[in-house]
């Protein structure tokens, strides 16, 4: 199936990044070290962190690289506008919550249950939206962060459930306030699993009813491919760790999947409509075939249930 994307939607806005040369994540791709700008002495010394980088130039690369991946709250609000039915038996079970003891288990299910919440959120599901935030809470407490989302924040959630805009606000504040905690407190691996997770349930979620979805949903679902390519350079800006190595490994049989789909940017063209308008065309192009959302499906799955079980 070929599908010209001719609007702008927010997900190719989200993936400009995914074109990011690596060599951005390694040297900085010849941008001149600070002292340089300053005029500083070409010899002076410059503190380099383990994987020979600057630690301010590595900061402002994994920021570029993790703001191309959608927060859990854009992915559901793709996921409405794309027609897709809310489905409760699709999402991960809250009890499971109190059984993952490990950063990396807990580090990947706040992910799944933000993007649980924030499917809740989206679909005006105001008491499962409550209880998806409390759900949030309990795995912070085990990361450390229990203070972000605190009696206060539930008790605002709480009395504005019945105010989409607020709770979406609440939600997005809060995933963003995690994600600078995490930071500060040198976990930045943390973040990088949370997202992981976050993108992992949003696919999950929009690839339940393939059957039924609508033709705007199935290309939604097709450029993903961007996003995850996105994501695998975030996984990839860390120094390795085990469970970054497993998150990496779960996703390729993902990636292996997504590789059906192939997307070409063709430039933008402007023409002049009877009315005087102008009607901008072009684009990417994203070319996919029902056998690869399948695929596509099947392996979003397996790598969701392997952490959410």
């Amino acid at each position: 199936m070929k599908l010209n994307n001719a609007r702008p939607t927010l997900l190719l806005r989200l993936a400009k990044w995914s074109a990011l040369p690596l060599c951005l994540l390694f040297t900085g791709c010849g941008e001149a070290p600070d002292a340089a700008s300053n005029g500083a002495d070409a010899t002076t010394e410059v503190t380099m962190d383990a994987e020979g980088m600057m630690p301010a130039r590595r900061q402002k690369a994994f920021k570029k690289i993790f703001h191309a991946v959608p927060s859990p709250i854009e992915t559901a609000m793709l996921l409405e506008r794309s027609g897709i039915q809310f489905d409760a038996e699709a999402l991960h079970t809250l009890e499971n919550a109190v059984g993952y003891s490990t950063t990396e288990l807990q580090s990947v299910n706040l992910g799944i249950y933000a993007g649980d919440l924030s499917y809740s959120v989206i679909f005006n599901q105001n008491q499962q939206s409550v209880e998806y935030l409390n759900t949030c809470r309990r795995l912070c407490d085990g990361l450390g962060v229990g203070d972000i989302i605190n009696a206060d924040l539930i008790s605002r959630a709480d009395n504005n459930r019945d105010v989409r805009d607020s709770l979406v606000d609440i939600v997005t504040d809060t995933f963003y306030e995690l994600n600078g905690r995490f930071r500060e407190n040198g976990m930045e691996e943390v973040s990088g699993l949370m997202a992981a997770g976050g993108w992992i349930e949003g696919v999950y979620l929009g690839t339940r009813s393939l059957n039924s979805s609508t033709a705007d949903l199935k290309l939604r679902i097709a450029e993903q491919k961007m996003t995850l390519d996105n994501l695998i350079g975030l996984l990839g800006s860390y120094a390795p760790t085990p469970a970054l190595t497993n998150m990496k490994e779960a996703l390729r049989p993902v990636e292996a999947a997504f590789a059906g789909v192939t997307i070409t940017e063709n430039p933008a063209v402007s023409t002049a409509a009877v009315d005087g308008t102008v009607v901008i065309s072009g684009g990417p192009e994203v070319n996919y075939d029902e056998a690869t959302l399948t695929a596509i499906s099947e392996s979003i799955a397996v790598v969701r249930n392997q952490y959410a079980q």
